[in-house]
């Protein structure tokens, strides 16, 4: 064997050793992405069914019920909007892109339409068989 041949041999296979990686990379960068996305949605789902979780609960219990809920500031560093229109809740993450999830309330709320204001608390109450949502002052 000539000793070209053999540095010829080395070449072609650090070259497709360098192709496989840069194969690799590009997968796994998708996979990181979608990764990525998937937890932001399931951050923002998280927040819509504990929310509607609190209020289907003020509306089940007697009256007198009182509870304060806590909104964050943001939800994996980006920003988001809540309300409440009618019988369901909404929930637009990242704010501006048009992605929206919604979940439909087993009770009414008196005072609506509500737009939540992130990093803010709420006062969530039943009297006379009425749920109403204030902030807290």
């Amino acid at each position: 064997m000539k000793k070209s041949q053999i540095g010829i041999e080395f070449l072609y296979f650090v070259g497709v050793a360098v192709v496989i990686l840069l194969i690799y990379l590009v997968m796994s960068s998708g996979y990181f992405s979608f990764a990525v996305s998937r937890r932001d949605t399931l951050t923002a789902q998280n927040l819509l069914e504990q929310t509607r979780n609190e209020i289907n609960l003020a509306g089940r219990v007697e009256n007198g019920y009182s509870r304060i809920i806590k909104l964050p500031n943001e939800l994996n560093g980006k920003n988001y909007l809540m309300k409440i229109e009618g019988r369901e809740i909404y929930i637009e993450f990242p704010l501006g892109s048009g992605t929206q999830y919604a979940r439909i309330l087993s009770t009414d709320v008196s005072n609506q339409p509500i737009n939540f204001e992130p990093g803010i608390s709420y006062n969530l109450k039943k009297n006379n068989d009425q749920v109403t949502i204030t902030l807290v002052s």
